[in-house]
């Protein structure tokens, strides 16, 4: 079916002309000629059968008619430009890879992988942004999110990464400032000795590790935090002992900032997914990363 619309040229030329109330100046901005944009006007207003400007010598005036259309065209002209740039955006999603994870869980877990990944398909351009709120998740600029397995993402296919392991852990200043000796002469008890740390959203955290270490619940005063890396890094400052995930821990315990010498990790029924929309799940690059890093939790 023919369409009844003029040429995009002839729009383009009526709007910059309205603007500026001179061919002159819509042919500068558009490069065009100065002849060029009035033979494209002139061609608008055979097209319509109305005119829309009157000419003044060297003095445009805009009719009640070209009033009209103006606000009719511009809104259209705006929408097809930003169609266009969300097309053009759409050819960068071919080699943009734009993951939003849990701040400390990026922080302590995804970057040292994030290199290697980076290495093997340097194709992908990785962005990679805090995951504050789940919720407002735009799937639309998102390809993937690494969450905590209590978030929920409409739309999406998840799969698991890990399942959560919690475990206690301390300095070793602060283990030496209570009482100097071995890490391997503490017992799982002696946790009671130390000031307890706690994640606000967590408010179960010690008494369910003190259950399954066969330990009974009682009172847990202590410093509260609302985000997991200040409470790593109050455990590392010496401030009290933290129950920690294990993949956050992993780190401060291997170079020695912390210390877990009271009894071995506990599991919880928390886990860590990896979601993407599901009319992304074939994009190129959300396959190769989701494989890979899959691959990686499974080597772990």
């Amino acid at each position: 079916m023919r369409r009844y619309i003029p040429s995009s040229t002839a729009l383009k030329c009526f709007e910059a002309s309205v603007r500026h109330l001179s061919f002159t100046k819509a042919a500068e901005e558009l490069h065009l000629t100065q002849s060029a944009v009035s033979r494209q006007i002139r061609n608008l207003e055979e097209f319509l059968s109305r005119d829309l400007f009157i000419r003044l010598n060297k003095r445009l005036v805009l009719t009640g008619t070209g009033a009209a259309y103006y606000k009719e065209v511009v809104p259209l002209l705006d929408g097809m430009e930003n169609a266009c740039l969300r097309m053009l955006h759409r050819e960068d999603e071919k080699t943009t890879l734009t993951i939003s994870a849990l701040p400390t869980l990026a922080s302590y877990w995804l970057m040292p992988l994030l290199a290697e990944f980076q290495t093997a398909h340097p194709q992908f351009q990785i962005k990679v942004r805090s995951l504050d709120d789940a919720a407002k998740i735009d799937p639309e600029s998102i390809d993937i999110i690494l969450h905590y397995g209590g978030d929920h993402w409409p739309r999406a296919i998840s799969h698991q990464l890990m399942k959560e392991k919690v475990v206690a852990v301390v300095s070793p200043a602060l283990l030496k400032r209570i009482a100097n000796k071995s890490t391997e002469s503490w017992r799982v008890e002696d946790v009671t000795l130390f000031p307890f740390l706690h994640l606000s959203s967590r408010i179960n955290a010690w008494p369910d590790w003190m259950v399954a270490q066969g330990l009974e619940s009682g009172s847990f005063a202590g410093a509260s935090f609302a985000h997991f890396h200040m409470l790593l890094e109050a455990a590392k400052n010496s401030m009290g002992i933290a129950i920690m995930p294990t993949i956050l821990a992993e780190r401060s315990l291997q170079n020695g900032e912390l210390v877990a010498p009271f009894g071995s990790a506990v599991s919880t029924p928390h886990e860590y997914l990896l979601s993407y929309p599901v009319d992304k799940a074939d994009l190129e690059q959300v396959v190769i990363f989701r494989d890979w890093l899959l691959t990686k939790r499974n080597e772990a």
